[in-house]
């Protein structure tokens, strides 16, 4: 028997508590089955592979962390073929990861957002590298603003992106897996944000909340095929996206606090160590990750005690800028505020080197980084 690593630990924990309630309420002979459980768990196999000679296919991975994943992935020997809209930027990509001499190398250029695309690039891969192993769904934009300034064109966009984008990306895949016994394995990445909405978040936390339910719901239902789903909660992750973010209200200064937090200590995680964890997860064939002590922490906050994480909100909600506009504009056309203020200079330094490391060139054209043509 092959169990899940983490479900092992968690029915350890279940024999473990079991059998302490049991000893500690006098029922000594009682509190043996739950030890006795315990150790047959502990002797049962929970070996995982590693993805040299898989087939992973990426969407939005020429940039960010979907580009901290794929590196993880060449390194190890994948297979790797990314899709992302941007022809230059794939470019880029593709010289970086094959210069790290590991696995081979396709990228696809595509819209995520339209069906024919996401086929055309799925059936590339699969004649390629002969097969298809692992889908990671990690195409995403941020919207920043108001919820005033916010319309139903921004909300639609966020949820064809993030919940439309995955589930088709899924059924178009799900052939290809059928067919190959080495991998079945698809990732979702979803955000903290599908678990505890923010103020000035709400198109992008309201489609990511929608990806976690359909992530949680068609894990279950893909189990008795062999195919595991593992839904990623990450927090704010160091990967130089804040210029490719979406801002509207008072944008210089609803840049300058985002971006602010994206580089803070404590506040972001690092790209490469959250890419470890995805695909040491993924390895595992966990049903989920949330892979920061402050995501953990602030998901059991909001569990135990709803009503003071309500009114936390309130708090933050009254600090952040009340501009109305409802003009679109990228991260890049809105930092100037950031960079005059004498605060950022910790923090701009290290944005930028984010910002080349993780392939993030300015953008201008925030419609576009939305997906409204």
């Amino acid at each position: 028997m092959n169990l899940n690593k983490q479900v092992k630990k968690e029915l350890l924990w279940v024999c473990g508590l079991s059998a302490l309630a049991l000893y500690a309420s006098r029922r000594k002979k009682s509190s043996l089955l739950p030890i006795a459980a315990g150790a047959w768990l502990a002797l049962q196999n929970t070996e995982v592979e590693n993805f040299r000679g898989h087939s992973a296919f990426i969407t939005g991975g020429s940039r960010g962390l979907g580009l901290a994943l794929a590196t993880r992935l060449v390194k190890e020997g994948a297979k790797v073929t990314l899709m992302a809209r941007d022809a230059d930027e794939l470019l880029r990509a593709r010289v970086f990861l094959e210069s790290l001499n590991g696995g081979p190398v396709h990228t696809v250029c595509g819209d995520v957002t339209d069906t024919d695309h996401l086929r055309n690039g799925l059936a590339e891969a699969l004649q390629k590298f002969n097969g298809l192993d692992l889908l990671i769904n990690n195409a995403g934009a941020i919207t920043v603003g108001p919820w005033e300034t916010m319309t139903t064109e921004d909300f639609e966009a966020q949820m064809s992106l993030h919940l439309y984008a995955p589930m088709n990306a899924l059924r178009l895949a799900l052939p290809y897996l059928r067919e190959n016994d080495s991998g079945k394995r698809v990732v979702n990445i979803c955000s903290m944000g599908g678990r505890v909405a923010v103020p000035h978040m709400l198109p992008y936390d309201t489609s990511k909340f929608a990806l976690s339910g359909f992530s949680q719901g068609v894990a279950a239902e893909l189990a008795d095929e062999g195919i595991s789903v593992t839904t990623i909660y990450p927090t704010l992750i160091r990967t130089g996206s804040p210029i490719q973010a979406v801002f509207k209200g008072d944008h210089a200064k609803e840049f300058a606090w985002f971006q602010a937090g994206d580089v803070m200590p404590g506040f972001s995680s690092s790209a490469d160590s959250v890419a470890q964890q995805i695909l040491q997860a993924t390895r595992e064939r966990r049903w989920e990750l949330t892979p920061s002590i402050l995501g953990r922490t602030r998901m059991l906050a909001a569990a135990l005690f709803p009503e003071m994480m309500g009114q936390m909100m309130v708090i933050i909600n009254r600090a952040m800028p009340k501009g109305t506009s409802r003009q679109h504009r990228t991260g890049y056309q809105s930092r100037d505020f950031f960079d005059r203020a004498w605060w950022s200079k910790l923090f701009a330094p290290r944005a930028r080197r984010l910002e080349q490391k993780f392939n993030q060139a300015p953008s201008v054209d925030a419609r576009n980084n939305l997906g409204l043509h």
